[in-house]
């Protein structure tokens, strides 16, 4: 396995979003292009570190680290969905 699974990633940038949403909406504050850049830089910073994470995990055991961190983003990502929705309706 090289790095994080793709769905991993995706799962990982969709958090990162609205984890930023939810602490820019407690300074009650339009940052505007500012929110968008600081979760960009976030994200990528983020992504950069799990990878390099992973990377030192032996080879035998990327795939079952890799499975671990499947379940834990799709468990936190269902927060992300639930704040989501919770905002929509």
């Amino acid at each position: 396995m090289n790095g994080l699974p793709i769905e991993i990633k995706a799962l990982l940038t969709f958090l990162i979003t609205q984890g930023a949403k939810a602490l820019v909406g407690l300074f009650g504050k339009d940052f505007g292009g500012m929110a968008s850049a600081i979760t960009a830089v976030a994200i990528g910073s983020a992504l950069f570190f799990a990878d390099g994470l992973l990377a030192l995990v032996p080879v035998d055991y990327q795939d079952t680290i890799g499975a671990a961190l499947a379940l834990i983003v799709s468990l936190l990502s269902a927060f992300g969905v639930h704040y989501t929705y919770k905002n929509i309706a």
